[in-house]
């Protein structure tokens, strides 16, 4: 699941999507006016959301993963329900409760590696700093990777960032502002040599004007002189031909 367009268009979505959660959510939990018991509660909000938004995906994209993480709430609350069942046997729900933390230790040490998540920010920074040594400007493709530089924005002090219209601070919105598609073209015409920061090969392309002119004017008029892979990224210094 991903989301697409523009910011207006995932808000409009996002909005939608929480309208339709909520009336699916509620249906099942109307028993006439009785207290709502806590497995029918926790089930509901465990399974319904992360169903009803993989099946609506499936016809429109609309969400991440991230959207429906609340549902595990669910989760805590059936396991809070099997323990308080199980709390006349003190003894049988101090083992469960140790059980359970000892069998989430692999899950938990394995989170807490950079290999758990799909892109690196250290080594994505590092990259970075390499790359910009001998370059110009740094150019996000999409715009939404600007957030890799925003832990660690030494690693492009010194570089333009060539497609900013107002910085994520000033346009209160996590990727900032653009400049228009035409601008763009004309700024990167003339920046000598960019830093491309980007996905890996094979994700999904952005199709909005300003990436198409992005991607077409650097396949155009420049060649790729250095590449640097790293988990979730792909980091290149492209410049005019003859300038490598």
């Amino acid at each position: 699941m991903a989301v697409v367009g523009g910011p207006g268009a995932g808000a409009v979505g996002s909005f939608a999507g929480v309208v339709v959660l909520g009336v699916c959510c509620a249906a099942p939990l109307r028993g006439g006016g009785g207290p709502v018991r806590l497995p029918v509660l926790a089930l509901a909000l465990l399974a319904l959301p992360a169903l009803l938004l993989m099946l609506v995906s499936l016809v429109e994209p609309l969400s991440v993963d991230r959207s429906v993480l609340y549902g595990h709430a669910g989760t805590a609350l059936l396991i809070g329900a099997a323990l308080d069942r199980l709390g006349r046997a003190r003894a049988a729900a101090l083992l469960a409760a140790g059980a359970a933390a000892v069998a989430l230790l692999p899950c938990s040490a394995h989170l807490r590696t950079p290999i758990s998540r799909t892109d690196d920010l250290t080594a994505i920074a590092q990259a970075v700093r390499e790359a910009g040594r001998d370059a110009d400007g740094v150019l996000y493709l999409p715009r939404r990777r600007r957030v890799w530089s925003l832990p660690d924005p030494t690693a492009v002090r010194g570089l333009r960032d060539i497609a900013l219209d107002r910085t994520p601070a000033d346009s209160h919105a996590l990727y900032g502002t653009e400049v228009t598609a035409s601008v763009v073209r004309a700024r990167v015409l003339t920046t000598p040599r960019i830093v491309a920061v980007g996905d890996p090969e094979g994700q999904p392309l952005d199709r909005t004007g300003p990436e198409l002119v992005k991607r077409r004017v650097l396949d155009t008029y420049f060649e790729e002189c250095r590449v640097w892979r790293v988990q979730g990224a792909r980091i290149a210094v492209s410049a005019r031909p003859g300038r490598c």
